[in-house]
């Protein structure tokens, strides 16, 4: 699949099936394996009825790792310029965990390129006690390299994050372990990035007028259920999906599930935008 520099940095970018486009944006506070996991669990079943359309941000992935341009003003403007690359005029966008506030902000920003919004266990980030949670996972990321450099810090948060992982699946740990480093220097760059959205996606969650599926984990232990509620309430009209005793990362843990979900809320929302005679890209 194609890397191209895209908005100043080599993008990987993988497009599957064909049919109305539905982009997908990964979650991840930078590193890890980008859009790899949901390609895995959703590229062969969702290409039957889309245009399927994955890419790894900055920082993750077998994407680059550029020195700048980490604001999620500048992380909405890298999917725009994927979608224009791609000749792509209007699109579903999903937005998974870290993904979502950049397929919020790019819904907001962008409403004429947006038939539908799926946000799936994510958050505004205008919550006070859940940026303290980022606060601190980037002052301890600043001090461990600091204290026992980068290799040694990689470690110690894949193991905070899969405490069995390394004994159980030493391949899988390595692996993990290499792609992180390779990506670590975005890691600051990227966490900073969603710090500094503090209520600018809260406050506009009203602007939003197209359909929009909210999902969340009952069980999720990274991001609480109440940040989808908080979304619900914001987003007029919007539907709320919690999945009863589910964790954290359903895009791949239920992608089942997922996947039922998002198929029959597009072709819901497909029948609901011809009846009223919503123009469709």
């Amino acid at each position: 699949m194609p890397e191209e520099i895209i908005n100043g940095y080599r993008m990987h970018h993988e497009v599957y099936g064909q049919g109305q486009p539905l982009v997908m944006v990964h979650g991840g506070l930078g590193g890890g394996e980008g859009c790899a996991a949901t390609v895995e669990h959703h590229a062969d079943s969702l290409s039957k009825d889309f245009r399927l359309i994955f890419y790894d941000r900055r920082s993750a992935g077998r994407s680059e790792t550029p020195s700048g341009g980490y604001g999620m003003e500048n992380q909405v403007r890298d999917l725009s310029s994927l979608l224009e690359r791609l000749g792509v005029a209007k699109a579903h966008v999903l937005g998974s965990s870290a993904g979502g506030p950049i397929a919020t902000r790019f819904a907001l920003d962008h409403p004429h390129m947006v038939d539908c919004l799926i946000l799936v266990n994510t958050m505004s980030y205008a919550s006070e006690p859940e940026r303290q949670v980022r606060q601190r996972e980037l002052e301890s990321l600043l001090a461990h390299e600091a204290a026992h450099g980068k290799a040694v810090t990689v470690e110690k948060a894949l193991e905070a994050r899969q405490p069995t992982l390394r004994s159980s699946d030493p391949v899988r740990f390595k692996q993990l372990r290499q792609v992180n480093l390779e990506h670590f220097d975005g890691l600051a760059p990227t966490l900073r990035s969603y710090l500094e959205i503090g209520d600018s996606i809260e406050t506009r969650l009203g602007e939003l007028g197209m359909p929009t599926l909210i999902v969340h984990g009952e069980a999720d232990s990274r991001i609480p259920v109440a940040c989808s509620r908080r979304l619900h309430q914001g987003i007029s009209g919007s539907e709320l999906h919690i999945i009863p005793g589910a964790e954290h990362g359903l895009m791949t843990n239920e992608a089942g599930q997922m996947g039922a979900l998002i198929v029959d809320f597009l072709q819901r929302s497909a029948v609901s935008l011809q009846l009223s005679g919503g123009a469709r890209g």
